[in-house]
């Protein structure tokens, strides 16, 4: 199929004039070869157990030159105890990736959340520094030169914290305070200078008043650690989109020039669709969910120089949002944020962004 035959089915698609057959889902060409003229790479969430399916691992390799491992480069995973790491997994992960020659972005290194139950309990004011710099080290260490890219400190605001700088509270900022950043930038830029290192952040992405406020606070973060001589490269936009809510762009791309300003790259890191409040019939739903992917992936694209794309749900058979009960559903059906359903079926959504792929590097 050639390039305009591609671009003119993907278009009917969206607009409803034609169905998407599998066999149609089949013919598109992989999603990294479509990165691939300007540079994108495009990757996937994945876990151990996910690639323990076989058919799954070939669309993963056939389709994605990076790949996010789903929890095991997080601290419930590596640190069983105080005094132990457990690399196994985080060892598949990687070897996983050199095998089929695929980048690994790796999150994350510090977070205010979803520590290991050990860590309340044994964590100090007098001790977490250490405790911080001696995981970054010996982690980053390990994989040096095999990390593309680390996640090095997760969702560090939240705009509803009541502190008038917005940053989130929890474990590391309520023992080391704003310092707990810079701490983990530098022991990630000592432990392997060449690993790209990224400052993750959530509801940036659209046009409300949540998303307008995390964006200035967000800028005023990295401008604030660029005059502390923090190591910062990168600001991941997480990108979980709220399928019902506006995608205006405005507010986003003049963030996005602003972070490209002060010397940030930009990535794409967690992106799907969220179709908890779209209440039509599910072929109606599924176009909605593949605009979604379309008009934002294409935007985003557009206004930055953005060369790495995550596609956090990748298939419906591992979707988030079903287990999380914050996001059910009110009829109780299944989340269709996948490219692929839980059969490995595509849907309209991989169409709509293997679109937005070529069309960024036509």
């Amino acid at each position: 199929m050639d390039r305009r035959t591609f671009l003119a089915l993907g278009a009917a698609a969206l607009a409803g004039t034609i169905d998407l057959e599998p066999a149609f889902g089949q013919n598109i060409p992989p999603l990294k070869s479509l990165g691939a003229p300007c540079g994108l790479f495009v990757g996937l969430q994945a876990s151990r157990k996910n690639l323990q399916n076989a058919a799954f691992a070939q669309l993963a390799i056939k389709n994605f030159n990076l790949i996010t491992p789903g929890q095991e480069f997080k601290w419930a995973k590596l640190r069983p105890s105080p005094d132990s790491f457990n690399f196994v997994d985080a060892d598949y992960m990687v070897q996983f990736a050199e095998q089929h020659g695929m980048r690994v972005h790796a999150t994350n290194l510090a977070w205010n959340a979803a520590n290991p139950k050990w860590m309340a309990a044994t964590l100090t004011k007098a001790n977490a520094a250490r405790y911080l710099t001696d995981h970054i080290t010996t982690v980053v260490k390990r994989y040096a030169g095999r990390i593309d890219s680390w996640d090095v400190v997760n969702e560090p605001l939240h705009v509803r914290s009541g502190r008038p700088d917005d940053l989130r509270t929890g474990l590391w900022f309520d023992l080391l305070g704003p310092s707990y950043i810079d701490l983990a930038f530098h022991a990630t830029a000592s432990a392997d200078p060449k690993a790209l290192r990224v400052l993750n952040v959530y509801e940036v992405e659209q046009d409300s008043p949540q998303s307008s406020f995390t964006r200035a606070a967000t800028v005023s973060l990295v401008k604030q650690l660029l005059a502390r001589g923090v190591p910062i490269q990168a600001v991941g936009l997480e990108s979980h989109l709220d399928g019902h809510g506006s995608l205006a762009s405005a507010g986003r791309d003049a963030f996005i020039r602003q972070l490209q300003d002060l010397g940030m790259q930009i990535l794409i890191t967690e992106l799907d669709v969220d179709d908890m409040l779209l209440t039509s019939g599910v072929a109606e739903r599924d176009q909605r969910v593949a605009n979604y992917y379309q008009t934002y992936l294409e935007s985003v694209l557009r206004a930055s120089s953005c060369k790495r794309v995550i596609f956090f749900t990748t298939w419906d058979g591992d979707n988030w949002l079903n287990y999380d009960t914050s996001h059910a559903r009110a009829d109780g059906q299944p989340h269709r944020s996948g490219l692929w359903t839980a059969d490995l079926t595509p849907t309209p959504a991989l169409a709509a962004c293997a679109t937005a792929l070529e069309t960024a590097c036509k």
